[in-house]
Formats: C-alpha cells, structure tokens, sequence
C-alpha cells in the first residue's frame, strides 16, 4: 500500500528531476544561441575577406592579390616600383634573359614591354648573350616621381653596362612614363603598373 509519506517523497522527487531538466533546456538554450551567434560572426568575417581578396591569373598560375587601396602610394614605393621594373628588364644575361623579362612585364602595361621586348628582339640581344658570352647589368642614377595627381608621372634615369669578357661598355637608357594603381600581388607588391614608356635622350653628365 502507498503511504502518503511515499507519495509525498514521489512528488519531492518528480518536482527536483523536472526543475533540473528545465534548467538543462535553458542551459541547452543558451550554448545554441551562442553556438550561432559565433559561428554567424566567423561566417561573417570569412565573407567579408572573401570579398577583398582578388584573384589575379597571369602566365605563372592565380594567385591570389590584396584588393587596391585608395590611398595614394608614396613616393618611396613609386620609385621602387620603377627601378624594380628597370633592373629586370635590362639587366640579364643569357640564362636568366627570359625569366626576368617574364617578371618585368607584370610591372608594366603589356603593350609598353611589349614595345621595350621588340627592340630587344630586333637588336638580338640573346644571340648576342650567346655569341659574344657577355652580360649587362643596370645602374640607376635617378627617378623622379610626382604622386600629386592621378595618373602619376615620373622620369628615370640609368646607365646599362654592358660586360664583355675584356671591357665595359655604358649605355644610357633614360625614359618618361604614367604611373597607374592596380592589384598588389606577389609580382607586383606595390601595386603599381607603368604605362606610356617612352624612351628619351639622356647624357649622364648633364641629367637634368
């Protein structure tokens, strides 16, 4: 037979087992607000970097570049943008001709190097590599840039050596160019490209 102190312990019981499930469901409650409400503000973020990556695809594959700033470079970066660009294209010898001309050309507009690779080709400059075993190397004597306004305008001025087995000889390759913002990669970290390279007359003892 059920006492009533039996029942009244089945009651105590029943009331303990249901005031912890409660508190198990609200505890359940809150860890899956939490749960979402992390994982929406991680889903957030993935889109939101998703959407400032820019995927640049070039003859070396995609890679992936950071998404162009307004702000206006400096002029620091501008003139390492240029002599970057000037010691690859005309400092190579027979071996490394190709590859540097490959990564020169990601520094500029494609019809500018283009233009610049031609006289290369119509000079024979890798026949010569190979015929006359010689190499040139670049010394850059200046570059000038005005980042005031868009596009950006600059000069630079150089000399090409050009080394034979038994002499030196110096040839000035000076130019005017724009200067264009585009997407930082890893061929271009600065994030500039050259346009409208034009070569003009220079004598390194009177630069302007």
């Amino acid at each position: 037979m059920v006492t009533d102190n039996n029942k009244l312990g089945v009651a105590v019981n029943f009331s303990k087992a249901f005031t912890a499930l409660k508190w198990i469901t609200i505890a359940a409650v809150i860890l899956l607000f939490a749960s979402n409400a992390f994982w929406g503000w991680t889903y957030s973020n993935s889109l939101k970097q998703a959407r400032q990556t820019v995927y640049v695809v070039s003859d070396r594959g995609t890679t992936a570049a950071v998404e162009s700033p307004t702000a206006t470079p400096s002029v620091y970066e501008a003139r390492n943008h240029v002599k970057d660009f000037m010691r690859l294209m005309f400092s190579h010898d027979a071996e490394t001709y190709k590859d540097r001309i490959d990564l020169a050309m990601k520094l500029i507009n494609r019809q500018d190097g283009l233009a610049i690779f031609q006289t290369f080709r119509e000079g024979k400059v890798l026949e010569n590599y190979n015929r006359y075993n010689i190499h040139t190397e670049l010394e850059i004597d200046s570059v000038k840039v005005n980042v005031a306004t868009e596009p950006y305008s600059g000069m630079v001025y150089s000399k090409q050596k050009v080394i034979y087995p038994d002499e030196v000889q110096y040839v000035p390759v000076a130019a005017k160019f724009l200067l264009l913002q585009t997407y930082r990669s890893e061929d271009n970290p600065f994030g500039l490209q050259i346009k409208d390279f034009n070569f003009i007359q220079y004598n390194p003892k009177s630069e302007p």
